[in-house]
């Protein structure tokens, strides 16, 4: 049997509150034997590491802001994702990055967080988990800067194409195959989508 991880889950969202347990069972039992539950606001943060540490060898956590909540990002939000980031079952820095697409947080706070956590991720050497939709090149110029002093990461999530990929690939990350892959709600073509990942669905 596979012996897979999946290394952005969800599972701090309310919809698991009934069946948190039984999900991570049922994977255990596909083949996914390891998840990294995603940490994306400064609630999230925190109860991705305490749900890490509930099923510890099965779950660990990320520790960050999506650029969707960069307005929360403060000094206090910085010395919270610090000291997370320090624990042993926080494997990453993020979900982190841009997001043009929505703006739910207006373009200088976002950049203003990102940066702010590929700092954090530079001083603990941590990898980062990134986020980028609509906005490859800010977001590539601010990765650009930092990638020497960064211990690797994964592009999670992000819009465009191989140009965009090939980017990232050379900077040394990692490529995310997410769920838009497999959810016909976004309107994607699944056999180019195949193509850009280069894998085998």
């Amino acid at each position: 049997m596979q012996d897979l991880i999946d290394i952005g889950a969800n599972l701090t969202h309310d919809s698991f509150d009934t069946d948190r347990a039984e999900v991570i069972a049922r994977a255990r039992v596909a083949g996914v034997k390891r998840m990294i539950v995603t940490g994306a606001s400064r609630a999230g943060s925190p109860q991705a590491a305490l749900l890490a540490d509930e099923f510890p060898g099965v779950l660990w956590a990320t520790a960050g802001i999506h650029p969707h909540h960069a307005t929360e990002y403060d000094a206090a939000t910085d010395a919270l994702l610090r000291t997370l980031a320090q624990r042993d079952n926080v494997v990453a820095v993020g979900e982190c990055g841009l997001d043009y697409f929505r703006n739910f947080s207006p373009v200088a706070e976002q950049r203003h967080a990102f940066e702010a956590q590929l700092s954090i991720a530079v001083d603990l050497q941590k990898p980062v988990f990134l986020h980028q939709r609509d906005a490859h090149d800010d977001f590539a110029g601010i990765l650009g800067e930092r990638i020497e002093g960064l211990a690797g990461g994964v592009a999670h999530c992000f819009t465009g194409g191989p140009r965009e990929m090939a980017e990232y690939l050379e900077m040394g990350l990692y490529i995310g195959v997410t769920g838009w892959v497999c959810d016909e709600r976004r309107g994607h073509d699944l056999q180019r989508k195949r193509s850009l990942c280069g894998v085998s669905l």
